[in-house]
């Protein structure tokens, strides 16, 4: 899936042509489904397990918990409609963008909770050229974004929440995640079920899209928590960042397909994505220019 750095890249040039004046709600939309993936990285430090996080957080990268989540910071703000739209839309074309790339072991569930097939466009592999040029140029654009001389929007207009629309809108977000995560391991979601069980998975073809070489001798890769043996005559170093097509045996995985990611891991290339973010919602550049006009 494409970085925080992509998604708000071309957020920024999706709100310039359909010609948004608050460029600054749409960008948290632009974020906003992958709220539930950001806590998955503090699974290991709170000793978590990651299987069991990953079916209950996996459900916010969808449009119905994006609408639902849009909701609840809407109800803070004084124009409820406005704020929700803005962080509606931003979601759905983060989304959209998720969607364009390959996908091995994973996807969009477009329709959850009604069904859970998750759902790609096969356009381009995260890590390849194409999308190391689309994170190139995005870089780009959000640098003329920050050196717009005006705001490129109005901050969050808060206010006391109504906590008979707030407080039921969170029990529902909650409720509603917790309630599936069963039928997202059943469903396979991301093969969930093949790293709960995967005695029930022995000779049959699985997908893992985000797992990492931790040993080389023999190939050892970790993905949920789970090690597995890769067998493979591919050299690989230790910290190599894969996906993998293949066959499970007697915890071996015997490949068909195997995808290398290149250039930095999305989760850094994200932290320069929030760090365009955080300057844009405060103003910075702008704030900058003042200070300098006044000296």
């Amino acid at each position: 899936m494409p970085d925080w750095v992509v998604h708000l890249g071309f957020a920024y040039i999706m709100a310039r042509l359909i010609k948004l004046r608050d460029l600054k709600l749409f960008f948290l939309g632009s974020i906003l489904p992958d709220i539930g993936r950001v806590a998955l990285y503090f699974t290991d430090l709170a000793h978590l397990n990651p299987i069991s996080s990953s079916s209950y957080v996996a459900v916010f990268h969808t449009p119905f918990m994006a609408a639902l989540v849009a909701s609840v910071i809407s109800s803070f703000s004084k124009n409820f409609k406005k704020c929700w739209v803005l962080i509606f839309l931003g979601a759905i074309f983060h989304l959209a963008l998720d969607l364009t790339q390959y996908r091995i072991g994973n996807g969009v569930l477009l329709f959850y909770p009604i069904s859970f097939k998750q759902f790609y466009l096969n356009l381009f592999w995260s890590g390849d050229n194409v999308s190391l040029l689309l994170r190139a140029l995005s870089i780009g654009i959000l640098v003329i974004c920050l050196l717009e001389k005006r705001p490129v929007g109005s901050p969050l207009s808060l206010k006391a929440p109504n906590l008979k629309i707030a407080f039921p809108l969170i029990l529902v977000v909650l409720v509603i995640s917790l309630s599936t995560t069963s039928l997202m391991m059943k469903h396979n979601v991301d093969y969930l079920d093949f790293f709960a069980h995967p005695q029930k998975w022995e000779g049959k073809k699985i997908e893992l899209y985000k797992a990492k070489v931790i040993s080389t001798n023999p190939v050892i890769i970790r993905d949920m928590g789970v090690m597995l043996e890769l067998v493979s005559s591919e050299r690989f170093r230790e910290g190599d960042r894969i996906c993998i097509e293949g066959i499970y045996k007697e915890g071996r995985i015997f490949p068909s397909f195997i995808h290398r990611y290149r250039g930095p891991s999305k989760s850094v290339v994200s932290l320069v994505g929030l760090l365009f973010f955080v300057l844009v919602w405060i103003d910075f550049p702008q704030r900058m220019r003042k200070l300098y006009r006044r000296d």
